[in-house]
């Protein structure tokens, strides 16, 4: 990350998420409908928040990296050669008869 901004948004995005998980803890500890309800409501309202401040950090990165993702391209490779015949194999002979 090469701006402060990015880094802060990512450092609140995971406070805002412990938090949240610290609010929908809280129901197994103290299992009461009401609480249930608000509990899971704030925690997600919570966790919305933080994926938000998240995304934004994660694209102001992005944006000040100067490019976008270009994928490697291999080179194209030429084709191969057709393949040569070989000369059919010559008969060695001994010495001419007389």
């Amino acid at each position: 990350m090469r701006t402060p901004t990015a880094k802060a948004l990512v450092f609140y995005a995971v406070i805002g998420t412990m938090v949240a998980m610290v609010f929908m803890g809280a129901t197994i500890i103290y299992p009461h409908p009401l609480l249930l309800v608000i509990a899971m409501s704030v925690g997600q309202g919570i966790a919305i928040m933080s994926l938000a401040l998240y995304l934004l950090g994660v694209a102001l990165d992005l944006q000040t990296q100067g490019g976008a993702y270009i994928p490697y391209e291999e080179p194209a490779v030429a084709e191969e050669p057709a393949a040569v015949e070989e000369p059919a194999p010559v008969e060695k002979s001994g010495p001419p008869k007389e």
